[in-house]
């Protein structure tokens, strides 16, 4: 048996060694004269436009409450307002539009009820966006309902009713199927059909002249090719976002973790991220910049925008947005953030039970030396049911700890090969543990 630990060991070495080698050359596919425009555009005249349309509209509204036009454009405008600027108070006063919308809609009341129930996933109420659904889907089985009741299923992880309502939308020809059948793929771990769908839902929206779907699907197989080692068309269509949409920051932030992740260039990675930052500032821009300073051994740096992060986000009006950032990073610090991050792992989990969130739990469980609670709980509702590389990692933290370490070098030598998914920090982190084994 020892032998066996030793040529396992031995091949792990060896790929941790050629992995080293290849990061000190790392291939350049990006330039900076391709986006560097996108990050000095100044939006400042479309917001101020925007906000005196909103103060126009709550001046309107607020002599009639009930008029269901103006709280939709009100609505409508307070989510473009997020968006551009990541204000989460506008974003929750959007929702309490459309929440009066649906109460004061009377004609076709189930497409402002869809509406809505779109508004709960973004803000993460997945259970009340599904008893939403569920007030008047059983009546309504049209194909917009069932779409939506899909998005919603997939997010509180009740897969056979997702599978269910995925079949019933079949249409290789609809891009509304292709886009969800591709999610549904990459779910089950066959990211060359997730792929193969996104492409036929591009070419789909390509052709319609739409430029909401063209947006949505050329960030999204930009997302996917980079999982799967395309990198450089990862960047094209990131690229193409752009050209579509300069102001896409999700565009942006791709292409700076390809800057960071593949080509390790830390310094343009990080005058990306403080450009979007400051133009667009979501709590979550502290966290990939600490990580990069990490990266550059900035330790107390990246502590403090991580606490940064945490400070942000304890704010009420978040809600259950940020709740896995905050438990990835809550279970790292002292005893008592250890602890807080098991309470809000089991709200998480009460909240949507994924492979994903109950990966978390167990992480949590292990980080507050919970150590067969958290073997439990994650062979019983990770392990096999997700292909994701950070519920793996937590699967080969978990292992070793509980002593199966030759599971866990199986674990541990796929995790070497999703190096740009993780990132180098992580990456690091993953050869430390498997040259403790």
């Amino acid at each position: 048996m020892k032998n066996i630990y030793f040529l396992l060991f031995l091949f792990v070495f060896i790929s941790c060694k050629n992995d080293s080698q290849k990061s000190e050359q790392p291939t350049v596919v990006t330039t900076a004269a391709d986006y560097s425009a996108y990050l000095e555009l100044d939006d400042h005249e479309q917001i101020t436009q925007l906000q005196l349309d909103i103060d126009s509209l709550e001046i309107v509204v607020a002599n009639n409450p009930i008029g269901v036009l103006d709280l939709g454009r009100l609505s409508s405008k307070l989510n473009t307002l997020y968006d551009l600027k990541g204000d989460v108070n506008n974003l929750n006063r959007s929702v309490e539009m459309q929440e009066a919308v649906v109460e004061n809609m009377y004609i076709k009341p189930n497409n402002s009820k869809r509406e809505l129930a779109q508004a709960y996933i973004k803000l993460h109420q997945f259970k009340k966006a599904d008893s939403l659904m569920s007030s008047f889907a059983k009546q309504d089985l049209s194909r917009e309902s069932q779409m939506i009741y899909f998005d919603i299923a997939m997010e509180l992880g009740d897969y056979s009713r997702a599978e269910k309502m995925l079949n019933a939308l079949k249409n290789s020809q609809d891009y509304n199927y292709l886009i969800r059948a591709a999610k549904w793929n990459d779910y089950k771990g066959d990211l060359s059909a997730t792929i193969r769908l996104m492409e036929k839902a591009k070419t789909l929206a390509d052709q319609s002249g739409n430029l909401s779907l063209q947006l949505w699907t050329n960030s999204n197989i930009a997302d996917y090719y980079g999982h799967d080692g395309q990198i450089e068309r990862s960047y094209e269509h990131y690229l193409k976002t752009l050209q579509l949409d300069p102001n896409d920051s999700y565009a942006l932030k791709g292409i700076a973790w390809i800057v960071y992740s593949y080509e390790k260039n830390p310094n343009e990675a990080l005058r990306i991220l403080t450009a979007l930052k400051k133009r667009h500032p979501l709590p979550d821009y502290d966290l990939a910049i600490a990580e990069i300073k990490e990266f550059q051994k900035q330790t107390e740096a990246a502590e403090e925008l991580r606490q940064s992060f945490l400070e942000e986000v304890s704010n009420p009006a978040y809600g259950n947005m940020y709740n896995t950032y905050k438990i990835e990073q809550l279970v790292n610090g002292n005893n008592e953030e250890k602890q807080q991050a098991l309470i809000i792992a089991k709200n998480e989990v009460e909240n949507r039970s994924t492979p994903e969130t109950q990966s978390l739990l167990s992480l949590a469980f292990l980080k507050n030396g919970m150590m067969n609670e958290a073997l439990e709980n994650q062979q019983k509702y990770v392990m096999d049911k997700t292909f994701e590389p950070v519920a793996q990692l937590h699967s080969l933290e978990i292992l070793i700890e509980n002593g199966k370490k030759q599971k866990a070098l199986e674990y541990g030598n796929d995790l070497l090969e999703a190096e740009y998914e993780l990132g180098p920090v992580t990456l690091n982190h993953i050869k430390q543990i498997l040259s403790s084994i």
